[in-house]
């Protein structure tokens, strides 16, 4: 029975099928630089809010509405992939700034904690009109990195112009399309998969297991019914070893990705496989950004800045969501936009960083000035520096970054995935000299300091890069 495999990532995804014998990838994004493989994105284009005719003037001067008083029109449309980055950076080139709105649900939530007398302890609760808040910038909607999302209870969801999705239903719809464009390509539609997973969703084996149900549930929302999974650096270890058998070795992978790092040590002997040890840790090219940005960026966006009488910081709560794209826009709300306009502007040490993250916040730019990270990190894989170039409104940044000052940032990072190394090799009760060969897979494997790293422990006459962005599929595709 025919079944694809599909290495579903933080960043980017791919899906692969045994043909003749040989895993064969799917060209499922010809608007990509490798056509088989797609940015793990998904795009909503924007549908217009229509206010109802009956609705009073001073309401809508309020952004305050009751569900049954407008309505989105436009039907629902998607984009996966290159093109779904590259029409929501089009498009948010003529975004406004955001437009915040209460809308009310009909419906009450019972037994809402309003606040504890200090004094008597006595709970004071009531029973409150249900409601969410949604921001307009008048362009389309992006998700990136929902595969980071699965192992967090507390993200359920999200509203798209007046649709309620469900993190399942969000991978659902991404996985859904990347399986269409592989069922043209094989001219058959195929119901079964077998799918890549991190070693760890988390290290709570309950939340572990919760991520891997719920991308379980997405797999079955987007047509599968078949549906396996299999460790990411193990599928990774199979196809190196399929494309350079050797009667015996002990490989190890070292599978960096977006969003984790994932390791395996695989035994070959007697013509069968055998995984020795598995190890993995939450770190992965997007922590590198954030890093970046903390390090380099984040002054100039006032997280070292000081205000009023008693030299107060900037709030530690805005300094923690400036550290993802996907965080910044939950800074344009009410209590944080008027702190940024009225308080923090009190005896102020650097003003101008105030305006530049306030256009930041409004314009909803997080996702470009992090494109624009990731484009510098990319570029001291090859060179000794670059520049992290972005210009919008009063941001305007032409920032050099040294690969010195790179490897600087990260070092923190570098240790805690050599320990990850270390630990995988004493599950496995292996020295270094027993490995013979390291596979390096994964776009963030390609930075060097990490080779450095890998070859300080094992000798770089040992350490390979192998297939960087579709080795995992490959090898899910692999009986």
């Amino acid at each position: 029975m025919s079944f694809y495999g599909l290495d579903f990532g933080t960043t980017n995804s791919s899906i692969s099928i045994l043909k003749d014998g040989q895993p064969h990838l799917f060209p499922i994004d010809v608007f990509s630089p490798t056509a088989d493989v797609i940015r793990s994105a998904l795009y909503f284009f924007p549908r217009k809010f229509v206010v109802h005719t009956n609705v009073p003037p001073e309401q809508i001067h309020s952004q305050t509405f009751k569900i049954d008083q407008f309505h989105y029109e436009g039907e629902t449309k998607t984009l996966t992939g290159t093109k779904a980055v590259d029409t929501y950076l089009d498009e948010n080139k003529s975004r406004h700034s955001g437009i915040k709105r209460k809308i009310y649900t009909g419906k009450i939530v019972p037994n809402v904690i309003l606040y504890v007398d200090g004094y008597s302890g006595k709970v004071y609760t009531a029973d409150i009109p249900e409601y969410y808040e949604e921001i307009d910038y008048g362009t389309g909607r992006l998700f990136h990195a929902l595969k980071s999302a699965l192992k967090s209870p507390l993200f359920k969801g999200n509203r798209v112009f007046g649709n309620y999705y469900q993190l399942e239903q969000l991978v659902g719809l991404l996985l859904s399309q990347i399986k269409r464009q592989a069922d043209e390509f094989s001219g058959e539609k195929i119901d079964s998969v077998v799918c890549g997973r991190p070693r760890f969703f988390s290290t709570d084996p309950a939340k572990d297991k919760a991520a891997e149900d719920r991308l379980r549930e997405a797999l079955r929302q987007a047509g599968f019914k078949d549906i396996k999974f299999e460790f990411e650096p193990v599928a990774a270890a199979k196809y190196y070893l399929s494309r350079f058998p050797k009667k015996e070795q002990n490989v190890f992978v070292f599978d960096f990705g977006g969003g984790t790092l994932d390791t395996t040590i695989m035994e070959k002997g007697g013509g069968d496989y055998r995984v020795t040890a598995t190890d993995g840790v939450y770190i992965g090219g997007d922590l590198l950004n954030s890093d970046i940005f903390y390090h380099k960026l984040g002054p100039i966006f006032g997280t070292k800045l000081t205000w009023g009488d008693k030299k107060m910081p900037m709030p530690n709560h805005i300094v923690e969501e400036l550290r993802s794209w996907y965080g910044i826009p939950n800074l344009n709300n009410q209590r944080d936009i008027e702190f940024l306009t009225s308080d923090i502007r009190y005896q102020n040490s650097d003003l101008p960083a105030v305006e530049r993250l306030l256009h930041l916040i409004r314009k909803n730019l997080g996702f470009e000035m992090y494109e624009a990270i990731e484009m510098a990190k990319k570029d001291l894989t090859y060179s000794e520096k670059s520049n992290i170039i972005f210009k919008d409104g009063p941001i305007d940044l032409n920032i050099e970054i040294t690969k010195a000052e790179f490897e600087d940032i990260v070092r923190p990072r570098v240790e805690e995935v050599k320990k990850t190394v270390l630990r995988t090799l004493k599950s496995a009760h292996l020295e270094p000299d027993q490995i013979d060969v390291v596979v390096r897979t994964g776009g963030s494997s390609l930075i060097p300091i990490f080779e450095e790293m890998l070859a300080a422990i094992f000798t770089a006459d040992r350490i390979t890069e192998f297939d960087p962005f579709t080795s995992v599929a490959a090898g899910l595709a692999l009986p």
